[in-house]
């Protein structure tokens, strides 16, 4: 059971106003490229632009009453529902982000989202969505108002007190013959008078009050159950009659009530709390077992003229009113069904008048609310161009208060000696056109121009003539600064740079990238050339990875590949790729030619190698000339001679360790880098390495904590030679500290190494680096360090050539920490 809406009276000049502005609102979501939807708090849809029927192909019909995740690919469900979700905990936040909706073919289409929280607005009490369609897309307004059934909830007028018994005895009489459980909630002079109709009736009134099939209540004594200081408290209304309600509709009967405390109410002068009754029973209603009720007043109790209103506003809280009995006085049928008829006329007109402006209203305040939150500006003027409204996110484009700029020209906003465009726009609209997505510049308040899309539409009165025109118009100057940016890029011709889709297919390039491959444009247009043609097999793996992680997250990272020139050469290349939007799959990608970086580490891998074997032959010569020397000088006991020979000793150690890194480096490139697997105990040759440093090193005490009680399998003397890396690098790199920790543990099936030192630390900017080739870096006096900066690359990659990983935590002045793993053998 529904209430029928008040009614609002307006006069002439108010109707006019009235009209204008639903008129211009209607226009408004009329010429709207986008589809607009409203959401309960529940995110039940319970309003669509009739603009989904063209773009989606279903009605607003179809989805109205529906959860709002049902429009969208099972894919973008999540991310709607987080948008929701914070845009539902913060009125008027709004938020945007791109989903995919569902057509009625069961094909899908990408728009931009923008979700935004009204429901605190009065007026307004919705969360509003818009989804921002291609701009071929047109929309349109259609408002789908529910219609709502009424339940059966009817009121009695009468004159007499018997007149009302025998519409009472009828009425109970009715439900107890079909079996339905009747409670009565009268006064007691009604009750007694319905008790003995009863008997008459030859029902066995005694049985009737066992089985429950009737249940008298004292109309006084239950409204006091919940009237407290002379007010009525809704809870406990609707726990003592929920309750009767409740017993009554046992065994699913129906149930049949007639109440009389809301007469009650009336005839002791509490008039508003009798209305509230009424609608607290409504309240119930929808909220308990279903049932039939029954109310009564009294004619007498509304001979004021002053009672008009509630007398109305009673009428309006039942689905149905009867009449008292004076109609009975007219002489013939046709005399009581004439008048009858014309109340029902009247009623109707009423209903439907009512109805109506209540629809008008709610549809104005509805897409009004959308004008004024939409993120485009919009504004309208008459056939003379002069502004006639400006809503908010016009004040924000252009800088102009709708205060001062409505009443003025829209070539405020134009460019001097632009007169020709607006003529051109204004004839079209007279004629009826409509002006689509058209690009122009307009100029701000400040000075400042903007690129500006705009939709111009003709806006029409009740009659059809067109009397002015709305302009729906979208800032695109950032969208047209990164156009020319991309573009001068893609003139530059410093880098390669095409544009292709997800599959490999080039749709564009520029001379740089085409000069790089060896093909025309006339070939690259012909689809002659294709990612995968010009790609290596070795490296279309690269190319998919790239692809992935482009429809993951919208760009790939930097990586190496070659491409295939024309005539068979290879040619190394550095390449990036990102995703041009959300919506279509077609990226971007910027190549370097990188052909001379690798020319010039293949000459420089290839001088390394050629140098450490040069160096190799005499150090090994001096070495042992050394150890010959070294004895002699002991047989002679010349201490000092032997202390300048030791010094000497451990110059041509440090000068073996850098050859032999050199050489492993050279093998590594090339390689031939030898690893003598067995299995081992990695907890004695963590302690063995620890120990041996320690020997070396007077300045800081080594730390061995924990124990793997596991077995590796691997080259032992190369994991070595990390760990003494690691180790010595600690050393060199703390020399303000004293104290080196050694760590080493089993997780899962892996064995963890760490070594932390408490020296300078390592800066974020250089951690990334810091397994590179030939990296050094420099305190923060630019000190630097003796070696080449090659131990931490050769360190990585024995690790990883063993199945491990290695790290480092740092931070600058605190000190390092480097990590390693290496896998358990299985069993």
């Amino acid at each position: 059971m529904t209430a029928t809406p008040k009614k609002a009276y307006m006069g002439s000049e108010d109707e006019e106003t009235y009209g204008q502005n639903e008129q211009r609102s209607h226009s408004f979501i009329e010429n709207s490229s986008d589809i607009m939807v409203l959401l309960n708090a529940e995110n039940i849809v319970t309003y669509v632009s009739p603009s989904i029927t063209p773009v989606l192909r279903c009605t607003p019909e179809e989805i109205v009453g529906s959860h709002v995740s049902t429009l969208l690919h099972f894919d973008d469900v999540d991310r709607l529902r987080q948008v929701l979700s914070e845009v539902g905990q913060v009125p008027g936040k709004s938020l945007s982000a791109q989903y995919r909706l569902r057509c009625k073919d069961g094909s899908w289409e990408w728009f931009e989202g923008s979700v935004t929280n009204l429901l605190s607005v009065p007026g307004a009490g919705s969360i509003i969505a818009t989804f921002r369609a291609t701009p071929e897309q047109k929309s349109a307004l259609y408002v789908k108002q529910s219609q709502m059934s009424g339940s059966e909830h009817f009121v009695q007028f009468y004159e007499s007190d018997e007149f009302l018994l025998d519409a009472v005895s009828e009425f109970v009489n009715a439900g107890l013959v079909e079996g339905d459980t009747c409670i009565v909630i009268a006064r007691k002079a009604l009750r007694e008078g319905l008790e003995k109709r009863l008997q008459a009736n030859e029902l066995n009134q005694v049985v009737a009050l066992v089985r429950g099939e009737c249940i008298l209540q004292d109309a006084a004594e239950t409204l006091s159950k919940f009237m407290v200081d002379g007010l009525l408290d809704p809870k406990r209304f609707a726990e003592v009659v929920g309750s009767i309600i409740a017993q009554a509709a046992q065994g699913g009967r129906r149930v049949r009530i007639f109440g009389e405390m809301v007469a009650l109410l009336w005839s002791e002068g509490n008039q508003n709390a009798a209305i509230q009754l009424e609608k607290l029973w409504n309240d119930l209603h929808n909220t308990s077992y279903p049932f039939s009720l029954f109310c009564a007043y009294s004619m007498h109790s509304f001979a004021r003229d002053t009672y008009k209103e509630q007398f109305s506003e009673i009428c309006k809280q039942h689905s149905l009113v009867i009449p008292g009995e004076s109609y009975t006085s007219l002489r013939r049928l046709d005399e009581s069904l004439q008048a009858i008829a014309l109340l029902q006329q009247k009623a109707n007109a009423l209903e439907v008048e009512t109805a109506e402006r209540q629809r008008r209203e709610e549809t104005v305040l509805h897409l009004a609310t959308i004008v004024e939150t939409s993120d485009d500006a919009i504004l309208s003027k008459d056939l003379d161009g002069i502004i006639t409204s400006w809503n908010a996110a016009a004040e924000r484009m252009y800088g102009y208060s709708a205060q001062e700029i409505v009443g003025r020209s829209v070539t405020t906003i134009f460019l001097p000696g632009r007169r020709d465009e607006f003529e051109q726009i204004m004839a079209r609209i007279r004629r009826g056109e409509h002006v689509d997505h058209f690009e122009t510049i307009r100029r701000r308040k400040d000075g400042i121009l903007l690129n500006v899309s705009v939709t111009i539409s003709p806006i029409k009165n009740s009659a059809g003539t067109i009397i002015g025109a709305s302009t729906i118009a979208r800032n695109i100057t950032e969208q047209k600064r990164l156009e020319a940016k991309s573009q001068r890029l893609f003139d530059s011709n410093l880098i390669g740079v095409f544009v292709s889709d997800f599959s490999g297919t080039f749709l564009d390039a520029n001379d740089a990238f085409l000069n790089l491959i060896g093909y025309t444009r006339a070939e690259l247009q012909a689809g002659s050339v294709e990612r995968d043609s010009i790609t290596p097999p070795e490296f279309h793996p690269l190319s998919q990875i790239a692809v992935n992680k482009l429809q993951e997250v919208g760009s790939s990272d930097t990586y190496e590949k070659e491409y295939l020139h024309k005539s068979g050469k290879r040619i190394p290349v550095l390449v990036a790729v990102t995703r041009i939007d959300q919506i279509s799959d077609t990226c971007i990608g910027f190549v370097l030619d990188i052909s001379e970086r690798k020319e010039l580490e293949k000459r420089k891998d290839e001088f390394i190698s050629m140098a450490s074997h040069e160096l190799k032959t005499p150090v090994t010569s001096l070495k042992g000339f050394l150890s010959l020397l070294q004895r002699r000088l002991v047989a002679q006991g010349d201490e000092k001679a032997l202390h300048y020979l030791t010094r000497m000793d451990n110059q041509i150690n440090k000068l073996i360790k850098l050859i032999n890194d050199l050489l492993d480096l050279s093998k590594m490139q090339t390689g031939q880098l030898i690893y003598r697997e067995e299995r081992f105990e990695v907890d004695d040759l963590v302690q063995e390495i620890v120990e041996n440093v320690q020997e070396t090193t007077q300045t800081h005490h080594l730390q061995l904590e924990g124990q793997a009680h596991a077995v590796v399998f691997g080259d032992r003397d190369r994991i070595g030679q990390v760990l003494i890396n690691l180790l010595n690098n600690a050393i060199k790199y703390s020399h303000q500290a004293d104290k080196v920790l050694v760590h080493i543990a089993k997780e899962q099936d892996e064995v963890h190494i760490s070594v932390q030192d408490f020296g300078i630390g390592i800066a974020e900017e250089h951690q990334h680096r810091i397994f590179e080739r030939f990296y050094q870096v420099a305190d923060s006096e630019e000190q630097t360090y003796p070696g080449l900066g090659i131990g931490l690359y050769i360190s990585c990659e024995i690790v990883k050539r063993h199945g491990g990983k290695m790290w480092v935590e740092s931070k600058k002045g605190l000190g390092s920490t480097f990590h390693f793993t290496l896998p358990l053998v299985e069993d």
